[in-house]
């Protein structure tokens, strides 16, 4: 299957809360308006909490929710907010768009929680109340946990449709939800790293990372509603995680690479690094599985990068294209090599799991 720029092109994803806009620093208009739709994980009459109390509860158990009382305290951050010249993480635009969820109070952005459901799933408010109503109808009544065991399935299609439509991520959506990740997970701003000292980036695993303290499976278990469990994503989804993730991650480093101004500055290099690190993790994945569509998106690609290495965000473009060309085709069953690939510990333990 080949792929070109101007076929399957990537969506520009506008609904990140508390994370990069597509790989990208957001301005503090864009942040507005995100902050604006932000309904908060536990602070509103209708919010996550009220019928996700299972995943809120694992959610408190993650460095995600930590965050927001802890991460500002450590030296680390406060030798990066001197030398950037900030004061407040909670303040400071390049902290706050990763480390926190925002919501705006009296015209002004204002860190409230710390990584938190919507900046994953995307800012609520335009989509809560579809999402939470029978057959996506706002007429028919709500839907809380344990109430929709006998939803038809053309309900609960029109329901979540409607709802993704509206700005939700669904945790179906496997591109979209590792474009959340690896858009903070890889660092976009290119002066904190230079000036302030900051990490490039995560050693981030989408498969280690996802199955690890955040995971919360309670929904999707075989024993929910009445005995839910939290257990590991099904070993197809994996097999698919492990792919998107190299793909998503290649593909950010790129779009990184692309805007880069400082010539083999730290931020730079750092990116030529990462990018040839994951480059060698897909030859590995083609050398044990054939993926056509991945392999005929890496002819774009170089082979290796240095700090001479011209990229633009059109081959970025083609990877994301291939990866959700991939999605739509592979459902995992017909890529079983991929195990042996497979991280065999995760991130931290999961709640309940």
């Amino acid at each position: 299957m080949k792929i070109s720029v101007t076929g399957l092109m990537v969506v520009v994803l506008a609904s990140i809360s508390s994370g990069a806009l597509a790989d990208m620093a957001m301005t503090e208009a864009e942040e507005m308006a995100i902050a604006e739709k932000i309904v908060g994980p536990t602070n509103n009459d209708d919010n996550c909490e009220s019928c996700h109390t299972l995943e809120s509860e694992a959610w408190q158990f993650t460095h995600h929710f930590a965050t927001f009382q802890t991460r500002h305290r450590s030296e680390e951050a406060r030798e990066i907010l001197t030398a950037m010249e900030e004061r407040s993480m909670k303040r400071a635009p390049q902290c706050r768009q990763c480390h926190y969820t925002n919501e705006v109070a009296n015209g002004r952005l204002r860190a409230t929680f710390g990584v938190s459901c919507e900046s994953c799933h995307g800012p609520a408010r335009d989509w809560l109340a579809i999402h939470s109503k029978v057959g996506g109808d706002i007429n028919n009544s709500d839907l809380k946990w344990g109430t929709g065991r006998n939803e038809d399935t053309a309900s609960r299609k029109a329901r979540l449709g409607m709802a993704q439509e509206m700005g939700m991520i669904h945790s179906r959506m496997t591109y979209d939800i590792a474009k959340n990740c690896f858009g903070c997970h890889t660092v976009p701003n290119e002066e904190i790293v230079n000036k302030g000292g900051h990490k490039s980036g995560s050693d981030f695993e989408l498969v280690a990372w996802s199955q690890g303290e955040v995971r919360h499976n309670f929904v999707s278990s075989a024993g929910a509603p009445d005995s839910p469990t939290n257990d590991l994503s099904p070993i197809e989804q994996l097999r698919r995680l492990y792919v998107t993730g190299l793909m998503v991650d290649l593909e950010t480093t790129i779009r990184n690479l692309a805007a880069v101004q400082e010539s083999e500055g730290k931020f730079h290099i750092a990116m030529v690094e990462r990018a040839n690190l994951v480059r060698g993790k897909l030859d590995t994945l083609l050398a044990t599985v054939a993926i056509p569509e991945i392999k005929d998106a890496l002819a774009v690609v170089p082979d290796n990068f240095d700090a001479s290495t011209s990229v633009d965000s059109a081959t970025a473009d083609v990877l994301g294209a291939a990866a959700q060309a991939f999605l739509a085709a592979e459902d995992g069953s017909g890529i079983s090599a991929v195990d042996a690939l497979l991280p065999t510990s995760y991130q931290g333990d999961a709640y309940g799991g």
